[in-house]
């Protein structure tokens, strides 16, 4: 069986201590924000910064007790926005075929949690469904994504949930950057065992690090290891390893916002529409 990836990008995860606070600031950035919905038995809801089918989900705990009895699905969310680690956490690939990749997976030595489903329950009252496939059974903080399978179409969804119009321009997801502790081993689970395709690797000297790209469709993944002293060095130690920028094509003029202005995002918005 091909190891190759057939999906696209789908959303990235920023955990947000209050939803109504993170949407008004994101609002007032510049971005259409609409309300996501309840996560069924999970305790969270989340609200959307959505492009087209590709979005930016601010997740919150609705139900802190709810969110705990569900254990290893939102425990982990409790405990980082306990302990000030909000901000970016995961990003999500999307596949047409999760059971095709969960089987890949196997057949590549990859311990996987899933494909197993979830839900969410709109303002409208309208339930959209989808699975998830996470692998080693963890995503958040981790330098990896998870893979997800809507069970409604694409069209479908997007005329339930309509894409806004951003006064910044913003339009799509380019990119995701993610730090990682060994770049050949994350690059080998990259290419291997995830499938994505592989590009060029650079010397970013300014940043103390080697970046190594890996692409699916119009999106890309950089992952960057360090390379001795520098800024990727430094965020190792502090955060760990996991996704630490969105870059976004604008139809207006470049700009990065930084986390502390995007609820612990940081995300850089470009004029180019090249990766």
């Amino acid at each position: 069986m091909s190891a190759e990836f057939r999906g696209r990008f789908d959303h990235a995860v920023i955990l947000v201590a209050d939803l109504a606070r993170a949407s008004a600031a994101f609002t007032k950035l510049g971005f259409s924000v609409s309300p996501g919905g309840a996560h069924t038995g999970l305790g969270t809801h989340n609200a959307l910064v959505r492009f087209g089918v590709d979005y930016l989900e601010l997740l919150a705990i609705r139900d802190e007790e709810e969110a705990l009895r569900a254990r290893g699905s939102t425990a982990p969310i409790v405990e980082r926005l306990r302990s000030g680690r909000g901000g970016l956490a995961s990003f999500a690939l999307a596949t047409a075929d999760i059971d095709r990749d969960a089987e890949r997976f196997r057949e590549q030595g990859l311990e996987a949690l899933g494909p197993f489903a979830m839900e969410r329950l709109r303002p409208d009252g309208r339930r959209l469904s989808w699975r998830l496939l996470v692998p080693k059974g963890e995503s958040w903080g981790r330098p990896w994504p998870f893979f997800i399978q809507w069970d409604q179409d694409d069209a479908t969804r997007l005329s339930w949930e309509r894409p806004g119009s951003h006064a910044n321009g913003a339009r799509r997801v380019l990119a995701v950057s993610v730090a990682v502790a060994d770049l050949d081993a994350a690059a080998d689970l990259y290419q291997r065992t995830l499938g994505l395709r592989a590009g060029g690797t650079d010397a970013l000297a300014a940043l103390g690090a080697r970046r190594r790209t890996f692409t699916t469709d119009r999106f890309a993944v950089r992952l960057f290891g360090a390379d001795g002293p520098g800024w990727i060095a430094e965020r190792l130690r502090a955060a760990g390893e996991g996704i630490f920028e969105v870059t976004l094509a604008t139809t207006g003029d470049s700009l990065v916002i930084p986390a502390d202005a995007a609820e612990g995002a940081r995300i850089a918005i470009v004029s180019d529409d090249q990766p």
